[in-house]
Order: structure tokens, then sequence, then C-alpha cells
């Protein structure tokens, strides 16, 4: 079946034409528009319609078939292996996986496994700078795309900005979304921090993964402003679906360094 093209190149879009074309591919392929095994066009045929170099459209293979997400068969031409990629930008928004998803249209469902009103450990309660014995709303999501489990997320925010949030259910509601508009919570900035680590058996188990697989560690700790901490996030990624991309601007560097680049 041919791939139906639509993409506009934005001469205005500060993404180079071959980052635009593959993240117009995967975006295709990661909704299922474009499904398992699909062959795509050649690439002189995708260069003559979307009216761009050969060139342009190998680097944008390229990055594809480093991500798995197609792969090139000698002689048969490319084909689609539909493997879903998380994409994180440490600098990117504050509210992260659940919104790229929903703007992406990936199919994606949650599981709350745990949601309680209780006294936090003493290295939760350190973090988000209250008292052993105040109270936080420690809540456990498995987060299921197609299906399939990719992340375990585990929440623990201070109880008083949110009293009665147990009550609600979260397999339907957005978390960062209920904080900011039922109790009114203006999230200014957060601190991130990305460790690789390999699965436990708890994890393992829930993330269907083999004991000791690598997965990625996210931590993250939610500040209003004046910086008052609210929030801390665990999170535990499948490191097959998981992968960090940054901008790199060479005049930033250039200004922190003055003097060096003559």
């Amino acid at each position: 079946m041919e791939v139906t093209l639509f993409l506009k190149i934005d001469p205005a879009n500060p993404d180079p034409i071959n980052v635009q074309i593959a993240i117009w591919i995967r975006q295709n392929i990661q909704t299922g528009k474009w499904e398992n095994n699909r062959k795509l066009p050649s690439e002189s045929d995708l260069a003559k319609k979307l009216k761009v170099s050969r060139g342009t459209i190998r680097k944008a293979i390229e990055t594809l078939i480093g991500e798995k997400l197609i792969v090139q068969i000698h002689g048969k031409g490319t084909f689609v292996t539909n493997k879903l990629i998380l994409e994180q930008q440490p600098a990117g928004r504050i509210a992260g996986f659940t919104r790229d998803l929903i703007s992406r249209g990936i199919p994606h469902s949650t599981d709350v496994l745990l949601s309680e009103v209780v006294s936090p450990y003493p290295d939760v309660a350190n973090l988000l700078g209250i008292k052993k014995n105040k109270k936080i709303f420690h809540m456990k999501r498995l987060r299921k795309v197609k299906e399939s489990p990719v992340i375990i997320i585990e929440n623990h925010i201070n109880y008083k900005f949110c009293e009665g949030i147990e009550k609600l259910d979260f397999s339907k509601e957005q978390l960062y979304v209920t904080l900011e508009n039922k109790y009114n919570l203006d999230f200014d900035w957060a601190r991130r921090t990305y460790i690789s680590k390999i699965a436990d058996d708890k994890i393992s188990k829930l993330l269907q993964i083999k004991l000791g697989a690598p997965i990625m560690y996210l931590e993250e700790i939610y500040h209003l402003n004046g910086d008052t901490p609210i929030e801390l996030t665990r999170a535990w990624i499948d490191a097959k679906v998981f992968h960090i991309t940054t901008l790199i601007k060479r005049e930033d560097e250039k200004q922190e360094s003055s003097g060096i680049y003559r």
C-alpha cells in the first residue's frame, strides 16, 4: 500500500528540513497511521514528492533507522518496524509524557496501582521540605501504550495543596492538568534528573521486561514561584523506548567561554 504524503515543509521552522521529515515519519508510525511492515517509497520518490534533495531524505531515514522505527532490507526497500519511542528534551515542557502522547495522538491507557494519603518517608519529606508528621498524596501508576507497559510513575505531593485529590480517578484524569486547574497550582520550574539503572524484580514484572534489563530512572521536583517544592515524581521507563534529544547552539558556547573561540 502506498504511503500517503501530506507533509508541507515549513521554511520558517527552526528545525532543519531533514529533522522535519523525520518528525513527520515518526509521528505517522507512532500514531499507527503507517502500520507495521509497511513499505516506504524509495528515497528518490520521497525526494521528488516532497521537493527536497535525496541527501535530505537520506539523513531523515538514517535518523529513524538509528531509532529502530524503520529498517532497510537490501534489495527489498525500507519498512516500518513500528517501535514506540518516547522522546524527552532536558529543557522541555514541565508536564511531560502524557501530554506528549496526547499531542502525538498515540493510544495509551493508565492503571492506578496505588492512591493514598500517608506520612512521607524521610527522603521524600526532605526533598519536599516538609516535616515527617505532615501528609502527602502518594500515587503509583502504570502507563501503557497499545496495551504494552512502558512507564511506572510514582507521585508524592504535599497534601496541604491538594486536599481531596485522592477521590479523583487518575486512570482518566491528567495529574498536572488537575493540579493546575482544580487546585490553581502555578508550577514555575522543575529539577529533572536522569539515571540509567537495571530493572529489579518488581520493575521487571510491571514493565514486562527481563530482570536486569536496562531502564531509565527519572526524578523530578516541581516548584511554585518562590522556590516552594510541591511535588516529587519518580519514574521508571523501559530503556528500549526512551531517548533524550537536546539542541546545542554554538553561540551559547561562545558566550559562556568568552575569548576561547577566536
